[in-house]
């Protein structure tokens, strides 16, 4: 039996709906949606690293992201910096400790912002280098757990040998992996060295956070416990989350 006029029509008009709803997504928002995903970077991508010591320089904190702090010098440098004055240790092995010298890197020295007056000038370092040295130093500080608790060392200033004690704290939940120490150094009879130094590798940048005091025997020890250094966690989380180009984790 033949079919009405009507039901005939009736797929035909839906055909020309879809053909009307295709055309206008296919040519209307479609192509520039495509040209914009061609060209732009895919939402929450990861930013690369920096590489260079400018780039590094340009995602340590400033004075206005550290609230309650106030920078006292920024610095930046290309090549490997030789330190200051050297030391060696007894046992060897424990040299692991010094870190390596990297590549390039910037520094930040600030002061907490507050009273009393902040005479111990802490600082947070950048340091760039070579592919796989970063995490091969890290672990290689891990293990120096077990035989470093103690030892000896000597500056090359001259200044005699110093009885170290060194202390492996928990460590914060940042970057790629992260480790803090708290050594204390005996540097005579009439002065300690107290420092605190967390260190967090992201790629092969390692970034050291480093708070050290130094005091005599006739420091109050209630004065003493306002003195001694801690650690930052906010600042450590701020620092990282700006080196990473706060990307998503």
């Amino acid at each position: 039996m033949p079919s009405s006029p009507t039901r005939r029509r009736i797929p035909g008009a839906a055909l020309a709906v879809l053909l009307l709803a295709t055309a206008a997504t296919g040519c209307g928002g479609g192509g520039s949606e495509a040209a914009e995903q061609k060209g732009a970077e895919p939402k929450g991508a990861p930013k690369p690293l920096p590489t260079t010591a400018g780039e590094v320089e340009a995602r340590m904190l400033t004075a206005e992201e550290m609230p309650g702090y106030r920078v006292v010098e920024a610095d930046s440098w290309s090549e490997p910096r030789p330190p200051l004055g050297t030391q060696t240790f007894k046992p060897r092995a424990c040299a692991v400790i010094a870190q390596p010298e990297g590549g390039a890197g910037a520094n930040v020295t600030y002061e907490h912002d507050g009273e009393p007056e902040d005479l111990h000038p802490r600082d947070i370092t950048t340091t760039l280098y070579a592919k796989g040295e970063a995490a091969e130093w890290m672990a290689e500080l891990r293990e120096a757990e077990e035989r470093c608790g103690t030892f000896r060392s000597e500056s090359s200033f001259g200044d005699g040998v110093h009885s170290d004690r060194m202390t492996w704290l928990p460590e914060p939940d940042a970057g790629d992996e992260a480790l803090r120490v708290e050594r204390v150094t005996e540097a005579g009879e009439e002065t300690t060295l107290h420092s605190l130094t967390t260190y967090v590798r992201t790629g092969d940048l390692v970034t050291a956070f480093h708070h050290k005091i130094s005091y005599g025997p006739a420091l109050d020890k209630d004065h003493l416990a306002t003195l001694l250094p801690s650690p930052d966690e906010a600042l450590v989380d701020a620092q990282i989350a700006k080196l990473l180009g706060d990307r998503p984790a």
